[in-house]
């Protein structure tokens, strides 16, 4: 179980009757609440209704509002509706949630409990914690997938179960390896989707798929991740109707790419903070294509000039025009790599863009945050895969 919120509440005035068949009180009180995703403080008139009929279990009723801010840094409020009872083992409660917080919705939805501890005179503690989504013990494969005379290292995360699962195909960044998306494969697998990541071909000087850095475009690393989509859609294990692209910085332009040119085969994107500005930016160093060297180093690769040819060749937005299939889209307000413009810019064009800008997050986001985006990554694919019917 995960604790949400953690309220602590100061008991003030206490209005109180005794009847013939049970008894009443009515408690005012205050407090402050913290957690993972919001931090604020108890709004005035919020009031715990407890009775107790004679020889029955005492029932709790409380109704406060949270003003504060969410864990992206927005303000917002929370109302609780805060039913429980007391036995023998303490006070358990169910509580349900309303809020004005777009990054907070899924409040309204969790199933939630709550628990009570005393800790001094007139203040207690509330614990709100949410039950875990399902959990599948998984398998980790290593495979080798073939795109043209090269190999592809990939690590494939499969659910153990009976039935066929969903699968996302996750995209490294520029220099980077299929290990850094390792925790988000591990996590979607423990929650019924499998996960396959890998190294593109000459991706990185650490790649342990075959190719060279100089060899290495976008275009390239385009059909790498439709060879790793063809190599999901054979395996037996995984429903082929439900596959899902995840890519950060380069790896999200690649994944984007990718959908467009793959309209059936891939039902949603999740995009992290995706390098949109690839070809203005080689644009402007190379605004005479003709003046493209044969090979140069760049941010620890020696790169061939057919990167730089297919970057000042793409429109990074076309694909937006076209793309029909959803796409969540996360990006740090602080990202000095890729200007936050360009996520603003793809949400205006495309209209299947679910925007969420992280405030105070940079390329590559914090611990937080990227517990957050992957939690939500996981609820938005799991959403796509309801509509179709075939979610575990």
């Amino acid at each position: 179980m995960e604790e949400v919120l953690r309220i602590t509440v100061r008991l003030e005035e206490i209005c109180e009757t005794k009847g013939h068949l049970g008894s009443a009180r009515m408690i005012a009180f205050s407090g402050e609440a913290d957690g993972p995703y919001f931090t604020g403080k108890i709004l005035p008139h919020g009031v715990d209704t407890q009775t107790e009929k004679t020889g029955e279990t005492m029932q709790l009723s409380a109704r406060y509002m949270l003003s504060g801010t969410d864990h992206t840094g927005q303000p917002c409020r929370l109302f609780i509706e805060n039913n429980g009872t007391e036995d023998k083992n303490g006070i358990v409660t169910s509580p349900q949630i309303y809020t004005d917080s777009e990054a907070l919705a899924w409040m309204e939805k969790a199933v939630l409990t709550g628990s009570v501890e005393g800790c001094g005179e007139n203040q207690v503690v509330i614990h709100i914690r949410r039950a875990e989504a399902q959990q599948y013990a998984f398998r980790v494969e290593k495979c080798s997938i073939a795109v043209g005379d090269n190999r592809i290292f990939a690590s494939l995360y499969l659910p153990e179960c009976e039935q066929r699962v969903p699968a996302v195909a996750l995209s490294h960044g520029y220099n980077g390896k299929g290990n850094d998306f390792r925790e988000e494969a591990a996590y979607f697998a423990a929650n019924g989707i499998a996960a396959c990541t890998f190294d593109f071909c000459g991706g990185s000087v650490g790649a342990k798929s075959s190719g060279s850095t100089k060899e290495m475009s976008v275009l390239t690393e385009k059909e790498d991740l439709k060879a790793v989509v063809s190599f999901l859609k054979e395996r037996p294990e995984i429903e082929k109707d439900s596959l899902f692209l995840f890519g950060g910085s380069q790896g999200g332009f690649v994944s984007l790419l990718t959908a467009a040119e793959c309209p059936e085969e891939i039902r949603a994107l999740v995009l992290y903070y995706p390098a949109l500005c690839i070809p203005d930016d080689w644009r402007k160093e190379y605004p005479d294509p003709s003046q493209i060297p044969e090979s140069r180093e760049f941010w620890g690769m020696e790169l061939g000039r057919c990167y730089f040819e297919a970057a000042v060749r793409l429109d990074a937005f076309q694909p937006f025009e076209t793309v029909k299939q959803k796409i969540l889209l996360f990006h740090g307000d602080q990202d000095e790599i890729v200007p936050v413009s360009y996520a603003e810019k793809a949400a205006q064009v495309g209209k299947n863009v679910e925007l969420e800008i992280l405030p105070g997050e940079k390329h590559g986001f914090s611990g937080q945050a990227g517990r957050y985006t992957m939690e939500k990554a996981l609820a938005f694919m799991k959403s796509i895969c309801r509509q179709n019917g075939n979610l575990l």
